[in-house]
Protein backbone atom coordinates (compact mmCIF):
# COMPACT_ATOMS: atom_id res chain seq x y z
CA UNK A 1 0.00 0.00 0.00
CA UNK A 2 1.37 3.40 -0.94
CA UNK A 3 2.16 5.82 1.87
CA UNK A 4 -0.11 8.90 1.67
CA UNK A 5 1.68 12.10 0.78
CA UNK A 6 2.48 14.58 3.54
CA UNK A 7 0.75 17.95 3.19
CA UNK A 8 1.61 21.31 4.69
CA UNK A 9 -0.75 21.94 7.61
CA UNK A 10 -1.15 24.51 10.36
CA UNK A 11 -2.19 22.89 13.64
CA UNK A 12 -3.88 25.24 16.09
CA UNK A 13 -4.86 23.94 19.53
CA UNK A 14 -6.74 26.07 22.07
CA UNK A 15 -6.60 24.27 25.43
CA UNK A 16 -8.75 25.07 28.48
CA UNK A 17 -7.18 24.88 31.92
CA UNK A 18 -8.10 25.52 35.52
CA UNK A 19 -10.58 22.67 35.96
CA UNK A 20 -10.55 20.75 39.21
CA UNK A 21 -11.05 17.00 39.34
CA UNK A 22 -14.73 16.86 40.22
CA UNK A 23 -16.21 13.81 41.92
CA UNK A 24 -19.92 14.32 42.59
CA UNK A 25 -22.52 13.45 39.98
CA UNK A 26 -23.75 17.04 39.88
CA UNK A 27 -20.24 18.47 39.44
CA UNK A 28 -19.39 16.02 36.66
CA UNK A 29 -22.64 16.75 34.82
CA UNK A 30 -22.26 20.52 35.14
CA UNK A 31 -18.56 20.52 34.20
CA UNK A 32 -19.34 18.55 31.04
CA UNK A 33 -22.05 21.06 30.13
CA UNK A 34 -19.69 24.01 30.71
CA UNK A 35 -16.82 22.46 28.74
CA UNK A 36 -19.19 21.73 25.85
CA UNK A 37 -20.34 25.36 25.73
CA UNK A 38 -16.77 26.67 25.91
CA UNK A 39 -15.52 24.39 23.13
CA UNK A 40 -18.45 25.43 20.94
CA UNK A 41 -17.62 29.06 21.71
CA UNK A 42 -14.03 28.53 20.50
CA UNK A 43 -15.30 26.95 17.29
CA UNK A 44 -17.71 29.84 16.69
CA UNK A 45 -14.85 32.35 17.15
CA UNK A 46 -12.90 30.84 14.22
CA UNK A 47 -12.23 33.60 11.67
CA UNK A 48 -9.22 32.32 9.66
CA UNK A 49 -10.57 29.22 7.94
CA UNK A 50 -9.63 26.67 10.60
CA UNK A 51 -11.22 23.25 10.42
CA UNK A 52 -12.01 21.02 13.40
CA UNK A 53 -10.12 17.73 13.32
CA UNK A 54 -11.40 16.54 16.71
CA UNK A 55 -12.25 17.53 20.26
CA UNK A 56 -9.69 16.30 22.75
CA UNK A 57 -11.01 16.56 26.30
CA UNK A 58 -10.71 20.26 27.18
CA UNK A 59 -9.08 21.21 23.84
CA UNK A 60 -9.91 21.57 20.14
CA UNK A 61 -7.55 20.34 17.46
CA UNK A 62 -7.96 22.79 14.58
CA UNK A 63 -6.10 22.51 11.30
CA UNK A 64 -5.71 24.54 8.13
CA UNK A 65 -4.06 22.98 5.07
CA UNK A 66 -1.89 24.92 2.65
CA UNK A 67 -0.34 28.33 3.20
CA UNK A 68 -0.51 29.38 6.87
CA UNK A 69 -2.19 32.61 7.95
CA UNK A 70 0.04 35.54 8.79
CA UNK A 71 1.35 35.93 12.31
CA UNK A 72 -0.86 38.98 12.69
CA UNK A 73 -3.89 36.88 11.73
CA UNK A 74 -2.86 34.22 14.25
CA UNK A 75 -2.61 36.85 16.99
CA UNK A 76 -5.99 38.30 16.08
CA UNK A 77 -7.51 34.81 16.05
CA UNK A 78 -6.07 34.04 19.47
CA UNK A 79 -7.31 37.37 20.80
CA UNK A 80 -10.83 36.78 19.45
CA UNK A 81 -11.04 33.37 21.13
CA UNK A 82 -9.59 34.74 24.35
CA UNK A 83 -12.03 37.65 24.56
CA UNK A 84 -15.01 35.42 23.70
CA UNK A 85 -14.01 32.96 26.42
CA UNK A 86 -13.53 35.58 29.11
CA UNK A 87 -16.73 37.38 28.19
CA UNK A 88 -18.53 34.07 28.76
CA UNK A 89 -16.72 33.48 32.07
CA UNK A 90 -17.52 36.97 33.33
CA UNK A 91 -21.19 36.70 32.36
CA UNK A 92 -21.34 33.28 34.00
CA UNK A 93 -19.89 34.69 37.22
CA UNK A 94 -22.51 37.47 37.22
CA UNK A 95 -25.47 35.16 36.63
CA UNK A 96 -24.59 31.77 38.13
CA UNK A 97 -26.84 30.45 40.90
CA UNK A 98 -25.39 26.93 41.20
CA UNK A 99 -23.08 26.47 44.24
CA UNK A 100 -21.51 23.19 43.07
CA UNK A 101 -17.74 22.92 42.73
CA UNK A 102 -17.78 22.88 38.93
CA UNK A 103 -19.89 26.04 38.55
CA UNK A 104 -18.03 27.86 41.33
CA UNK A 105 -14.71 27.15 39.59
CA UNK A 106 -15.74 28.59 36.21
CA UNK A 107 -14.13 32.04 36.82
CA UNK A 108 -10.78 30.25 37.24
CA UNK A 109 -10.81 28.69 33.75
CA UNK A 110 -7.84 29.71 31.57
CA UNK A 111 -6.90 29.43 27.90
CA UNK A 112 -3.62 28.70 26.16
CA UNK A 113 -3.09 28.17 22.44
CA UNK A 114 -0.42 26.41 20.43
CA UNK A 115 0.21 27.02 16.70
CA UNK A 116 2.57 24.79 14.74
CA UNK A 117 3.08 24.65 10.97
CA UNK A 118 4.49 21.47 9.48
CA UNK A 119 3.77 18.40 7.39
CA UNK A 120 1.31 15.65 8.18
CA UNK A 121 -0.36 12.65 6.62
CA UNK A 122 -3.92 11.53 7.16
CA UNK A 123 -4.67 7.98 8.25
CA UNK A 124 -8.17 6.66 7.55
CA UNK A 125 -9.64 4.32 10.16
CA UNK A 126 -13.16 3.20 9.18
CA UNK A 127 -15.10 6.48 8.87
CA UNK A 128 -12.58 8.50 10.85
CA UNK A 129 -9.54 10.46 9.67
CA UNK A 130 -6.55 11.04 11.91
CA UNK A 131 -3.38 13.06 11.39
CA UNK A 132 -0.10 11.19 11.75
CA UNK A 133 3.51 12.34 11.60
CA UNK A 134 6.12 14.16 13.65
CA UNK A 135 4.53 17.60 13.42
CA UNK A 136 1.18 16.64 14.92
CA UNK A 137 3.13 15.08 17.79
CA UNK A 138 5.10 18.32 18.20
CA UNK A 139 1.89 20.36 18.37
CA UNK A 140 0.45 18.17 21.11
CA UNK A 141 3.66 17.87 23.14
CA UNK A 142 3.99 21.67 23.21
CA UNK A 143 0.86 21.86 25.38
CA UNK A 144 3.27 20.80 28.13
CA UNK A 145 6.03 23.40 28.23
CA UNK A 146 8.03 25.73 30.47
CA UNK A 147 6.16 28.95 29.62
CA UNK A 148 5.88 30.92 32.86
CA UNK A 149 2.60 32.71 32.11
CA UNK A 150 -0.77 30.95 32.33
CA UNK A 151 -2.61 32.27 29.26
CA UNK A 152 -0.70 32.67 26.02
CA UNK A 153 -0.35 32.06 22.31
CA UNK A 154 2.66 29.85 21.50
CA UNK A 155 4.00 29.85 17.94
CA UNK A 156 6.81 27.52 16.95
CA UNK A 157 9.94 28.66 15.16
CA UNK A 158 8.86 26.47 12.20
CA UNK A 159 5.57 28.35 12.02
CA UNK A 160 7.29 31.72 12.08
CA UNK A 161 9.51 30.60 9.20
CA UNK A 162 6.41 29.88 7.12
CA UNK A 163 4.60 33.22 7.50
CA UNK A 164 5.22 36.39 5.56
CA UNK A 165 5.08 38.96 8.36
CA UNK A 166 7.00 37.16 11.10
CA UNK A 167 9.83 39.66 11.44
CA UNK A 168 7.41 42.57 11.72
CA UNK A 169 5.03 41.04 14.29
CA UNK A 170 7.39 39.03 16.49
CA UNK A 171 8.47 41.98 18.64
CA UNK A 172 5.64 41.38 21.14
CA UNK A 173 6.63 37.73 21.66
CA UNK A 174 9.13 36.16 24.06
CA UNK A 175 11.46 33.36 22.97
CA UNK A 176 11.46 29.92 24.55
CA UNK A 177 12.44 26.32 23.95
CA UNK A 178 11.80 22.89 25.45
CA UNK A 179 13.34 19.49 24.89
CA UNK A 180 11.18 16.42 24.40
CA UNK A 181 12.06 12.73 24.20
CA UNK A 182 12.35 11.54 20.60
CA UNK A 183 11.70 15.07 19.32
CA UNK A 184 14.71 16.97 20.58
CA UNK A 185 14.61 20.70 21.26
CA UNK A 186 11.67 22.68 19.91
CA UNK A 187 12.08 26.45 19.71
CA UNK A 188 9.07 28.72 19.97
CA UNK A 189 7.82 32.21 20.70
CA UNK A 190 4.98 33.03 23.06
CA UNK A 191 2.79 36.03 23.71
CA UNK A 192 0.93 36.60 26.99
CA UNK A 193 -2.81 37.09 26.46
CA UNK A 194 -3.78 38.43 29.88
CA UNK A 195 -3.23 42.10 28.86
CA UNK A 196 -6.27 41.69 26.59
CA UNK A 197 -8.44 40.96 29.64
CA UNK A 198 -9.26 44.63 30.17
CA UNK A 199 -10.98 44.66 26.76
CA UNK A 200 -13.67 42.29 28.01
CA UNK A 201 -16.82 44.37 28.42
CA UNK A 202 -19.63 42.58 30.22
CA UNK A 203 -21.95 44.51 32.49
CA UNK A 204 -23.62 42.83 35.46
CA UNK A 205 -27.37 42.30 35.12
CA UNK A 206 -29.59 45.07 36.42
CA UNK A 207 -30.80 44.09 39.91
CA UNK A 208 -34.46 43.14 40.11
CA UNK A 209 -35.73 44.16 43.52
CA UNK A 210 -38.92 45.26 45.18
CA UNK A 211 -39.09 48.99 45.89
CA UNK A 212 -40.19 48.56 49.53
CA UNK A 213 -39.88 44.87 50.47
CA UNK A 214 -41.79 43.64 53.50
CA UNK A 215 -41.92 40.07 54.79
CA UNK A 216 -45.57 39.02 54.60
CA UNK A 217 -45.07 35.36 55.57
CA UNK A 218 -42.20 33.19 56.79
CA UNK A 219 -42.16 29.39 56.93
CA UNK A 220 -39.43 27.06 58.17
CA UNK A 221 -38.60 23.40 57.68
CA UNK A 222 -35.82 21.11 58.99
CA UNK A 223 -34.60 18.83 56.22
CA UNK A 224 -32.62 15.68 57.02
CA UNK A 225 -30.35 16.10 54.01
CA UNK A 226 -27.10 18.00 53.24
CA UNK A 227 -27.39 21.63 52.15
CA UNK A 228 -25.61 20.89 48.86
CA UNK A 229 -28.33 18.46 47.80
CA UNK A 230 -31.17 20.72 48.96
CA UNK A 231 -29.70 23.68 47.05
CA UNK A 232 -29.47 21.65 43.83
CA UNK A 233 -33.09 20.58 44.24
CA UNK A 234 -34.29 24.14 44.82
CA UNK A 235 -32.51 25.61 41.77
CA UNK A 236 -33.67 22.79 39.45
CA UNK A 237 -36.65 24.50 37.81
CA UNK A 238 -38.02 21.52 35.80
CA UNK A 239 -37.53 19.40 38.92
CA UNK A 240 -39.97 21.58 40.87
CA UNK A 241 -42.75 19.57 39.26
CA UNK A 242 -41.88 16.93 41.85
CA UNK A 243 -42.52 19.04 44.94
CA UNK A 244 -44.18 22.44 44.33
CA UNK A 245 -47.83 22.01 45.28
CA UNK A 246 -50.54 22.58 42.70
CA UNK A 247 -48.53 23.16 39.51
CA UNK A 248 -49.37 21.49 36.21
CA UNK A 249 -46.03 22.28 34.57
CA UNK A 250 -43.06 24.67 34.61
CA UNK A 251 -42.47 26.60 31.39
CA UNK A 252 -38.94 27.76 30.56
CA UNK A 253 -37.66 29.87 27.62
CA UNK A 254 -35.12 27.19 26.64
CA UNK A 255 -33.02 24.32 27.93
CA UNK A 256 -30.38 26.51 29.56
CA UNK A 257 -29.55 26.16 33.25
CA UNK A 258 -31.20 28.31 35.88
CA UNK A 259 -29.31 31.60 36.31
CA UNK A 260 -29.83 35.24 37.25
CA UNK A 261 -32.35 36.61 34.76
CA UNK A 262 -33.97 33.24 33.96
CA UNK A 263 -37.75 33.57 33.77
CA UNK A 264 -40.08 30.66 34.35
CA UNK A 265 -43.84 30.28 34.51
CA UNK A 266 -45.74 28.07 36.91
CA UNK A 267 -48.85 26.81 35.18
CA UNK A 268 -51.54 26.17 37.80
CA UNK A 269 -55.25 25.45 37.73
CA UNK A 270 -55.78 28.59 39.82
CA UNK A 271 -53.80 30.77 37.38
CA UNK A 272 -50.28 31.13 35.98
CA UNK A 273 -47.44 32.86 37.82
CA UNK A 274 -44.32 34.15 35.99
CA UNK A 275 -41.21 34.88 38.05
CA UNK A 276 -37.54 35.63 37.46
CA UNK A 277 -34.49 34.28 39.28
CA UNK A 278 -33.19 37.58 40.61
CA UNK A 279 -30.35 37.04 43.11
CA UNK A 280 -28.15 34.41 44.76
CA UNK A 281 -25.68 34.37 47.64
CA UNK A 282 -23.61 31.42 48.80
CA UNK A 283 -21.25 30.85 51.74
CA UNK A 284 -19.89 27.80 53.56
CA UNK A 285 -22.84 27.89 55.95
CA UNK A 286 -25.79 29.24 53.93
CA UNK A 287 -27.32 29.44 50.46
CA UNK A 288 -29.84 32.10 49.46
CA UNK A 289 -31.94 32.34 46.29
CA UNK A 290 -34.34 35.15 45.36
CA UNK A 291 -37.15 35.01 42.81
CA UNK A 292 -39.22 38.06 41.83
CA UNK A 293 -42.36 38.34 39.76
CA UNK A 294 -41.98 40.21 36.49
CA UNK A 295 -44.11 43.13 37.69
CA UNK A 296 -41.95 43.45 40.83
CA UNK A 297 -44.87 43.23 43.21
CA UNK A 298 -43.72 40.22 45.23
CA UNK A 299 -40.64 38.09 45.81
CA UNK A 300 -39.67 34.72 47.28
CA UNK A 301 -36.55 34.25 49.36
CA UNK A 302 -35.24 30.71 49.81
CA UNK A 303 -32.66 30.54 52.61
CA UNK A 304 -30.83 27.29 53.38
CA UNK A 305 -28.73 27.08 56.54
CA UNK A 306 -26.22 24.31 57.18
CA UNK A 307 -26.74 22.53 60.51
CA UNK A 308 -24.96 19.66 62.23
CA UNK A 309 -25.02 16.02 61.07
CA UNK A 310 -25.63 16.80 57.41
CA UNK A 311 -28.98 18.52 57.95
CA UNK A 312 -30.41 21.75 56.54
CA UNK A 313 -32.75 24.39 57.90
CA UNK A 314 -34.96 25.90 55.22
CA UNK A 315 -36.52 29.35 55.57
CA UNK A 316 -39.01 30.52 52.94
CA UNK A 317 -40.14 34.13 52.95
CA UNK A 318 -42.86 35.73 50.87
CA UNK A 319 -42.23 39.47 50.45
CA UNK A 320 -44.38 42.20 48.98
CA UNK A 321 -44.24 45.96 48.55
CA UNK A 322 -44.65 47.60 51.95
CA UNK A 323 -47.94 49.46 51.89
CA UNK A 324 -51.04 49.23 54.04
CA UNK A 325 -53.42 48.26 51.26
CA UNK A 326 -51.21 45.41 50.07
CA UNK A 327 -51.00 44.05 53.62
CA UNK A 328 -54.78 44.17 54.08
CA UNK A 329 -55.40 42.41 50.77
CA UNK A 330 -52.81 39.78 51.63
CA UNK A 331 -54.30 39.13 55.07
CA UNK A 332 -57.83 38.94 53.73
CA UNK A 333 -57.47 36.99 50.47
CA UNK A 334 -54.00 35.47 50.09
CA UNK A 335 -52.36 34.48 53.36
CA UNK A 336 -54.34 31.35 54.23
CA UNK A 337 -54.12 29.74 50.79
CA UNK A 338 -50.50 30.80 50.27
CA UNK A 339 -49.46 29.43 53.65
CA UNK A 340 -51.14 26.09 53.00
CA UNK A 341 -49.59 25.84 49.51
CA UNK A 342 -46.07 26.61 50.68
CA UNK A 343 -46.35 24.39 53.75
CA UNK A 344 -47.23 21.44 51.50
CA UNK A 345 -44.49 22.38 49.02
CA UNK A 346 -41.65 22.55 51.52
CA UNK A 347 -42.86 19.34 53.18
CA UNK A 348 -42.70 17.71 49.73
CA UNK A 349 -39.24 19.20 49.21
CA UNK A 350 -38.03 17.80 52.52
CA UNK A 351 -39.39 14.34 51.76
CA UNK A 352 -37.83 14.36 48.27
CA UNK A 353 -34.40 15.42 49.56
CA UNK A 354 -34.50 13.01 52.48
CA UNK A 355 -35.35 10.06 50.22
CA UNK A 356 -32.46 10.99 47.91
CA UNK A 357 -30.09 11.42 50.87
CA UNK A 358 -31.16 8.04 52.25
CA UNK A 359 -30.59 6.37 48.90
CA UNK A 360 -27.15 7.98 48.60
CA UNK A 361 -26.21 6.85 52.11
CA UNK A 362 -27.41 3.31 51.37
CA UNK A 363 -25.41 3.27 48.14
CA UNK A 364 -22.33 4.47 50.03
CA UNK A 365 -22.71 1.71 52.60
CA UNK A 366 -23.12 -0.85 49.83
CA UNK A 367 -19.95 0.43 48.12
CA UNK A 368 -18.04 0.03 51.37
CA UNK A 369 -19.32 -3.54 51.77
CA UNK A 370 -18.38 -4.35 48.18
CA UNK A 371 -14.91 -2.87 48.62
CA UNK A 372 -14.46 -4.88 51.81
CA UNK A 373 -15.48 -8.05 50.04
CA UNK A 374 -12.87 -7.45 47.35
Amino acid sequence: MATPAADAVLFFIPDLGGFTKFVTETEIRHSQHIIKELLELLVDANAIGLKVAEFEGDAVLFYRPGTPPTLRELVQQAKAMYLALHAYLRKFAFTNVCPCGACSAVPCITLKMVAHFGAARVMQVKDHSKFIGRDIIVAHRLLKNSVAVVEYLLVTHATLAGVADGDREIASFVTGADTYDALGTVEYYFKALEPYRNEVKVEPPTPVRLARPHVMKRLTQRIEAPIEHVAQTVIDLPGRMQWVDGIVRVELPGDSANCIGTTHRYVRAAGDIAVMTSAMANTDTAFELWETDLKRTFALRWLLIRVADGKTDLVVEFLSDSNAIARLVFKAFVERKLTACFARSIANLAALCERAAGSAAQSGRQDVKTAGAV
